[in-house]
């Protein structure tokens, strides 16, 4: 009897294992053409920052050649790359790209962060109608509002500065409604807590909300931070002097002084994706994790 009943077990046991196997089949089955769909997107995606680097490293007759030449076929030109910091301030424009992206980064996280615990912990007086008039701003073209802050620039005297860069940007509809949203998220038993403890208001953002929302700060960091990198139309406005160059000006200067020698434009392009890119792949989590748990609420 016992050694039937070990043998009905391991047939029960074999059965099951049978069953997920199947079962697991069957799922993988139904997910490859979603598998496949995201495959083809990827690749999709993928080409033309392939195609970019790729052409870096080739001659000028090769880049626009017809029918297309996907790889060199007289060797690997890293001259190119020598050659656009020899003809464009790159060393100066990455810098100063660096010193205003993170500037902006830093200063807009924090006053997100602190509009946003206003509008989402605070009760005062028209606080729903100001939160609306906030949003309603992002519904305004940005070439709308750059000529009338180019005369304001113009006459602070902040022309060819780093000001007109920063000051501007500060606040932002986007950042103000994202931490907005996630603070509330955060139960009002956390905040009420640290009131009954005798706790500030400068202190309770310090220590209690700022840990929790560190995921959205990261994601919207990020999301600052390739928003100035990638800025062309605003320099171009402000910026007229070569050593106040931001990365994207100088790379736009090789076509005005060189005429369209797209090997050297693409090997400019090819060092200025670096950063973003670096910075996307190893915070790309807190990208996720960041609006995943911002949500909907509100």
């Amino acid at each position: 009897m016992a050694a039937v009943d070990v043998f009905s077990g391991e047939a029960r046991e074999y059965q099951l294992q049978r069953t997920a196997t199947r079962r697991a089949g069957t799922s993988l089955i139904a997910e490859l053409p979603v598998y496949l769909f995201l495959a083809v997107m990827a690749v999709l995606m993928a080409a033309p920052v392939l195609w970019m680097v790729l052409s870096s490293l080739k001659t000028e007759h090769e880049v626009s050649a017809i029918p297309p030449i996907w790889f060199p076929q007289e060797g690997l030109q890293f001259q190119n790359f020598t050659r656009v910091i020899e003809i464009t301030p790159l060393g100066t424009a990455y810098v100063n790209s660096l010193i205003i992206g993170a500037t902006v980064t830093v200063i807009q996280v924090l006053s997100s962060a602190l509009a946003g615990y206003a509008f989402a912990k605070l009760r005062f007086k028209g606080r729903e109608p100001l939160f609306i008039g906030v949003l309603s701003t992002m519904m305004l073209p940005g070439f709308l509002i750059q000529i009338p802050m180019f005369v304001v620039v113009q006459r602070l005297g902040w022309l060819n500065t780093f000001w007109p860069m920063i000051v501007p940007f500060v606040f932002t509809p986007f950042g103000i409604f994202m931490m907005r949203q996630f603070m509330l998220n955060i139960p009002n038993e956390y905040i009420d807590s640290a009131r009954i403890d005798g706790a500030g208001e400068i202190g309770l953002i310090y220590r209690i909300v700022f840990p929790l929302i560190r995921e959205a700060a990261a994601a919207l960091a990020i999301f600052v931070f390739i928003s100035n990198w990638d800025q062309l139309f605003w320099p171009l406005l402000v910026l007229r002097q070569k050593p106040m160059y931001t990365l994207p000006l100088a790379l736009y200067s090789i076509q005005g002084e060189m005429g369209t020698y797209y090997h050297l434009i693409l090997a400019g392009a090819t060092m200025a994706i670096v950063p973003p890119l670096l910075v996307y792949l190893f915070l790309q989590d807190k990208i996720v994790q960041g609006i995943t748990l911002t949500g909907l609420k509100g």
